[in-house]
């Protein structure tokens, strides 16, 4: 049986770990990695240096532009397959493969439709979350479930343990959806639009910590934007300071601390007031680290303040 033509639009270790399961059970006709980032092959592995590394057609771009389209025109495939590629499909472009598109998103569509999903969803303390193939259509994350797995979230994970326990998925499910496209058994399950949420796209400056919200809701931001992302912060006078891990406590700080003030050390970690002055509560920090890199240990001073 002819492998089916595929090809492949994304980004990230995902998307390469996506695109080497797709190598080996399709014929990979074509792949379209994001406009050149910094970041490319540096925080992420770099799926323009594999494509180019292993003589597969290859082109930066955006969904919109010519390029992509030309290619993607030229090479004639039977099916577009997205994972982590930020940008929207025209219904020029979907329209060119004739067994349509099919997109991987890191959600338990149709809950956390749009960008950063699990992000958002440490950061709202969800206690599970998924990896979602749909088909793409001419909506946001709207089109047609193919295969859903969940995973849970646990109290001690961020979002670098949640990547690691998705990864395995980005390799299992391009091959189940490939085996069962072939066989003719893909079964194509409608989402519920009533239930949908969606969310906008994040950005570094999320990422400063306001002291006057509870602990949990800090705890959680730290726990959403740690490694492989650019991380919480705060100010130390003029000093931007990177918080990449925390801890809940039950101490209490004293009444009329000033939220963002250390007021105690435990075992050398500050404890910094948050919440309401009416209501106190405490976040200790765990790991963090100065604008040179370096992790700040035992410099902390009872009574400093943190913006």
């Amino acid at each position: 049986m002819m492998k089916l033509r595929v090809a492949f639009l994304g980004n990230h270790t995902v998307g390469l770990t996506a695109l080497r399961a797709l190598s080996e059970v399709a014929d990979v006709v074509a792949v379209v990695a994001h406009p050149e980032d910094p970041e490319d092959g540096v925080r992420y592995d770099s799926v323009y240096a594999w494509a180019h590394e292993t003589g597969l057609r290859i082109v930066r771009g955006r969904g919109n532009d010519t390029q992509v389209a030309s290619l993607l025109e030229e090479v004639r495939p039977d099916l577009l397959w997205v994972t982590d590629y930020r940008y929207l499909l025209p219904a020029s472009v979907l329209r060119i493969a004739p067994r349509g598109a099919v997109n991987l998103h890191p959600s338990l569509l149709p809950k956390y439709r749009g960008r950063a999903p699990l992000n958002w969803a440490i950061l709202r303390g969800e206690t599970e979350v998924g990896l979602s193939a749909h088909v793409i259509d001419e909506g946001m994350d709207s089109g047609d479930l193919l295969a859903q797995v969940q995973i849970p979230v646990h109290a001690d994970d961020d979002i670098g343990t949640v990547l690691e326990k998705l990864l395995p998925h980005y390799d299992a499910l391009p091959r189940r959806i490939l085996a069962d496209m072939t066989a003719g058994t893909l079964v194509r399950t409608p989402q519920n639009h009533d239930d949908s949420t969606e969310f906008r796209r994040r950005t570094p400056d999320d990422g400063r910590l306001n002291w006057e919200q509870s602990a949990i809701e800090l705890h959680n931001l730290v726990r959403a934007v740690t490694a492989p992302y650019p991380g919480a912060f705060a100010y130390r006078d003029a000093e931007r300071i990177m918080v990449w891990r925390t801890a809940l406590t039950e101490v209490v700080p004293p009444a009329g601390t000033e939220p963002g003030t250390v007021f105690a050390l435990q075992g050398g970690e500050p404890l910094v007031a948050c919440g309401s002055i009416s209501q106190p509560q405490a976040l200790v920090l765990l790991h963090c680290t100065a604008p040179d890199g370096q992790i700040i240990q035992g410099t902390w001073q009872l009574g400093e303040v943190l913006r």
